[in-house]
């Protein structure tokens, strides 16, 4: 059965949903206060100096160390009410196509899973793998749980979603450089194929 990998940000969606989370879930004020930690981090990040993993890390940590697990949940919900105002209307069609087809569906995102899995059950995605978050006492630790789900993060998942998917057709949607591993073992392999068009 042929398999449909999908990107998330950037890919079904017209923006990076981390930010745009953390933003919306924390507040304006508090996102600009920490623009200057946020652009360091990125820029230690580009320059190796931290790994992306840890410099992701710290962002998420300054914004939400602490919060328990159950205010979470919620501002996950409130966030994937909105995300289909970001949905690329042909990633959307193209999904729904696979679906129709028969096709297994499933993202794979460097993002927090959790506020993207609301959403995608109600388009009938059921396998939704990223960035999972570390959580001690029911509470955010401010740390990841797994790598960083990015570049080869990504085949791996996928190779454990899926051990026989050298067996099968793969599609993959992606649109930046960590997911040019995935997209390089594609059969049909899509970059940048919805935000070219006009939403």
């Amino acid at each position: 059965m042929p398999i449909a990998v999908f990107d998330f940000d950037g890919t079904i969606i017209s923006r990076d949903s981390l930010p745009d989370f953390l933003m919306r879930t924390c507040g304006r004020t508090a996102f600009i206060l920490r623009l200057p930690l946020i652009i360091i981090l990125k820029l230690t990040a580009l320059t190796g100096i931290l790994s992306t993993h840890r410099a992701k890390e710290l962002v998420f940590s300054s914004f939400l160390r602490g919060m328990s697990v159950a205010d979470f949940r919620q501002a996950c919900l409130r966030y994937a009410a909105r995300i289909p105002e970001l949905v690329y209307p042909a990633a959307l069609e193209e999904i729904r196509k696979h679906q129709e087809k028969g096709d297994k569906v499933v993202i794979i995102s460097a993002s927090v899973p959790d506020w993207i899995r609301p959403w995608a059950e109600t388009v009938g995605i059921r396998q939704v793998e990223g960035t999972e978050l570390e959580v001690e006492g029911g509470v955010l630790t401010g740390r990841f749980s797994t790598p960083n789900c990015k570049g080869t993060e990504k085949v791996r998942r996928l190779r454990k979603l899926y051990p026989d998917v050298i067996s099968e057709t793969l599609y993959v949607y992606g649109d930046s450089s960590g997911d040019k591993e995935l997209l390089a073992i594609a059969d049909v392999p899509h970059y940048k194929p919805f935000n070219k068009r006009q939403r």
